[in-house]
């Protein structure tokens, strides 16, 4: 009854109906598009506004790429929820892209160079990605000193969004050369790439933010090599940011949920 009055005052048809189903004709899309936004609005404001006075309570959707999920944000989830029993925390690790204006995902956390301008985005550290192996297969294999060298090494490949990842050498002199690799294995998991490489199945390039524990106690090894830098691509230098709507700050549930991650995460 609602739509056919707002039909009668707007003087169009939002509804194409049949017997079979019922669908928006295009000036009913164009309407959705224009009210969804505004709506969104309204209803954060009323959520604010029943919160103000409450301990943070609630649930709160975070998104992370898997690798760093695993890694980095599920350890410090964990500690997270004993501090804030109230809080429910629904989280969707992916490696593809998230439109995070739709309002669905309260809290992100990407690396890029360019964080989007309709959100907060707070530092957390650089995105750097070094090249590693075991000190068993450094030990039987050599250690490579250019990037000529990887190619007679076993290389463990990595799957992004868009194939498998190159590596590229930055060289000293200002060119960048795409590194041919011996693939042993590939696989869109980053902790089975770790896995792999402390085991001994060769070369991985991996970001500096997981290898943590493997570098203290020495069951990966960092490679530097004499004339060139490897990299993914040759844009400008990423950082992970923590990502959240201003609006929603205001809600104790994700204000708590950003200031604990901010520390659990940051690193100097």
């Amino acid at each position: 009854r609602s739509i056919k009055a707002l039909e009668e005052r707007l003087g169009v048809s939002l509804l194409e109906r049949t017997t079979r189903r019922i669908r928006l004709t295009q000036a009913g899309e164009w309407y959705r598009s224009q009210v969804t936004g505004p709506i969104r609005s309204i209803a954060a404001a009323d959520e604010i506004a029943n919160a103000q006075s409450r301990e943070p309570k609630g649930t709160v959707r975070l998104t992370a790429v898997t690798g760093y999920g695993q890694m980095r944000l599920f350890p410090a989830l964990e500690r997270f929820r004993k501090a804030y029993p109230n809080i429910v925390c629904d989280v969707e690790l992916s490696d593809r892209y998230l439109d995070l204006s739709t309002g669905e995902i309260d809290i992100a956390i990407r690396a890029t160079a360019d964080p989007p301008d309709y959100l907060v985005a707070k530092r957390l550290h650089d995105n750097q990605w070094i090249l590693v192996a075991s000190p068993e297969y450094l030990a039987q294999n050599g250690k490579p000193k250019k990037f000529s060298d990887i190619e007679k090494h076993a290389a463990l490949g990595y799957r992004g969004a868009r194939g498998v990842m190159p590596w590229l050498a930055v060289c000293r002199t200002g060119e960048t050369v795409t590194i041919p690799r011996k693939l042993s294995f590939i696989t869109n998991y980053g902790l089975e790439i770790l896995d792999a490489a402390k085991n001994g199945e060769g070369l991985a390039f991996l970001p500096r933010w997981g290898l943590t524990n493997a570098l203290a106690e020495n069951s990966l090894q960092e490679i530097t090599l004499d004339d060139a830098r490897i990299d993914f691509s040759t844009g400008p230098e990423m950082s992970v940011y923590l990502l959240y709507d201003p609006i929603k700050a205001k809600l104790g549930k994700i204000r708590a949920t950003v200031d604990f991650l901010r520390e659990a995460l940051s690193e100097t």
